[in-house]
């Protein structure tokens, strides 16, 4: 009679675990609606790849942006693991932008930062005019910097093809003044080559869905580097 009693027991006690358990299942298997898929959103998702960065969450409204997209090709001294490049906004001194070109993992970063593999770079900026105004490599534990002024424009909603940046480092040098005193420094030379037809088959494969048509617009080269 009392093991019959214990049993009566125990599938009371398991009853009830089973039954305050069962609103815990519930909340976790809640489905998620169902996708709504259209043109608007896959731009969305495209653009959202295109960025190569990763933003905070923020109550600001969604601002329009451009896509622009180039080939680097480094050489000489500048074939290093990483190169930088500053492109700032002519029109609004707030937007400036550190563009590393290859492995920056060892960089602390202070202010906005995109990260490109060598080759081809897709990236989403504000519309407006930029400047890329110059340009920086390691050299042990610090950088060696140099001016450049190559503009270009980024237009909104649109896809431009800039071209292909190919700079060759000429020498080291050492440069005098500012803290250090002596700073390193390199030349250099550059030039802007059209491969439109390369640069597009190559946005094309890599984002299909995206059937805009893509602005051919060179950087433009402003200034010679100083030596």
């Amino acid at each position: 009679m009392k093991k019959v009693f214990l049993c009566f027991l125990a599938a009371i006690f398991f009853s009830g675990c089973a039954t305050s358990q069962s609103p815990l299942t519930t909340e976790i298997n809640v489905s998620k609606p169902e996708a709504v898929v259209s043109e608007q959103l896959q731009k969305s998702e495209v653009s959202s790849e295109l960025q190569n960065i990763i933003e905070e969450k923020t109550d600001k409204p969604v601002e329009q942006k451009g896509i622009i997209f180039a080939k680097t090709a480094f050489f000489g001294v500048l074939e290093t693991s990483y190169v930088k490049l500053i492109f700032e906004n002519q029109e609004d001194v707030s937007q400036k932008f550190q563009i590393y070109i290859g492995d920056k993992s060892q960089q602390t970063l202070l202010w906005n930062v995109k990260t490109v593999k060598p080759g081809y770079f897709f990236i989403e900026l504000p519309p407006g005019k930029y400047k890329i105004s110059s340009v920086s490599i390691p050299v042990g534990s610090t950088l060696a910097t140099e001016a450049m002024d190559i503009r270009f424009e980024v237009g909104v909603d649109a896809i431009t093809y800039l071209g292909t940046l190919k700079m060759v480092g000429t020498k080291e040098k050492i440069k005098l003044g500012g803290v250090p005193v002596l700073k390193p420094g390199f030349e250099y030379t550059l030039e802007i080559l059209d491969e439109r037809d390369e640069g597009v088959e190559t946005f094309k494969t890599k984002y299909p869905n995206v059937t805009n048509e893509v602005l051919i617009q060179l950087m433009q080269k402003n200034i010679s580097p100083v030596s």
